[in-house]
């Protein structure tokens, strides 16, 4: 299941320059949840449940409910929502006959799963928690104000303890650097943030003079190449050094550029299970120079959006790889040949099409963000079929 969070939701919590705001909302929609409270009413008619709110409630259309104790137990669990109103919402209750449910019933806004290990004041260590994960924990500092230090550890014995960095201490002292704001203030940012139970994604649009546009960071478990590969997890960051979110210059760490110099795209250990952190590149089938997708440079055909042939987008994988080769694809993030301009602005859902047919894509526009809008690319997010499938 891909859950979908951004800055635009109902009571979206805020993310803005200040310790802890990016924390935050990494714990609450990875771990917790949001938005929990009573279900005035829950009624089943011809398949569709209705639940009715006593004053409003924190979903949209899409978005993942988590729906506890009532009576028919067909009506708890993990629910996409179709439809809402403003004191309402609906989903689809297969199998459940008609009528009113009873109990004391409750829903919030599904987290993804994850687990929070270790905490500390604006400090946080997460994991997914599914069995099938590769166990490894993203450790995030947020004691400071535009940037968040992140760090990913094989295993954590405390907050401050672990072992396995990657990056190491020698390759980025600190950690990598995730962007919240380029001004140390409680102004909001843009931001978005998809998952799986085994990856996030994260879309921040720090500079408030460029805000349709920002950098894709992420943490998680690859898609592997090698069957069993215990170290395939990542961690991807936005930025490799503090105060470059006002400059124009191209940032290569985000995970809408592709390039064949090895970047802060990191995997605990080579696929042969041996040594200590490497830095990876990142390509897709298509890319013939470092550029973000989307833009005239990434391909150098100049390859017009839509396709004549066929009205079509293309789309190809985020693969990774070093000195060994292919080690694994970035799951649910793809790149674009075609020069794309400004045909998306980022929060469009495009529709799937080719071999992408039946699934719905979200755009996101990625580029420098001291950097102005013609000059930015585009990344698309799969948010309907399961990544791992």
């Amino acid at each position: 299941m891909i859950y979908n969070f951004d800055s635009t939701m109902p009571n979206a919590l805020t993310l803005s320059g200040t310790a802890g705001a990016l924390r935050n909302i990494l714990k609450t929609y990875l771990v917790d949840g949001a938005g929990a409270g009573p279900v005035a009413t829950l009624t089943v008619a011809s398949g569709i449940a209705t639940a009715t709110y006593a004053s409003g409630h924190p979903f949209r259309a899409g978005a993942i409910a988590q729906f506890a104790g009532a009576t028919p137990s067909g009506l708890n669990g993990l629910k996409p929502i179709l439809s809402v109103a403003t004191n309402s919402i609906t989903f689809a209750a297969p199998g459940v006959a008609d009528g009113a449910a009873t109990g004391s019933v409750t829903s919030k806004l599904a987290a993804a799963g994850w687990t929070e290990l270790y905490t500390g004041t604006n400090i946080t260590a997460l994991k997914p928690s599914v069995v099938e994960a590769t166990g490894c924990v993203l450790r995030i500092d947020d004691t400071t104000t535009t940037t968040a230090r992140v760090v990913g550890y094989e295993a954590m014995t405390d907050v401050s303890t672990g072992t396995g960095a990657f990056p190491t201490a020698a390759q980025v002292s600190g950690g990598l650097y995730w962007p919240k704001s380029d001004a140390a203030s409680a102004a909001a940012r843009p931001w978005r943030l998809v998952a799986d139970d085994r990856a996030a994604l994260l879309w921040v649009a720090p500079n408030n003079t460029y805000p349709t546009h920002g950098l894709l960071v992420g943490f998680g478990d690859l898609l592997p190449d090698k069957s069993g590969d215990a170290y395939s997890a990542f961690l991807a960051g936005g930025l490799s050094a503090a105060g470059v979110l006002t400059t124009a210059a191209v940032v290569q760490d985000c995970l809408g550029y592709a390039s064949a110099v090895p970047s802060a795209l990191y995997v605990p250990r080579s696929y042969t299970g041996v040594g200590s952190a490497t830095s990876m590149k990142k390509l897709s089938a298509y890319n013939r120079a470092a550029a973000y997708s989307g833009t005239p440079t990434y391909n150098s055909q100049s390859i017009l959006y839509p396709n004549g042939a066929d009205n079509s987008l293309r789309l190809s994988s985020l693969d990774v790889l070093d000195t060994y080769g292919f080690r694994g694809r970035v799951p649910g993030v793809y790149h674009s040949p075609q020069t794309l301009g400004e045909a998306f602005v980022s929060g469009d859902l495009v529709p799937g099409s080719g071999g992408f047919a039946g699934a719905t894509m979200l755009a996101l526009r990625v580029g420098a963000p001291g950097a102005a809008l013609a000059n930015a690319g585009c990344v698309f997010i799969d948010l309907t079929r399961d990544w791992r499938a």
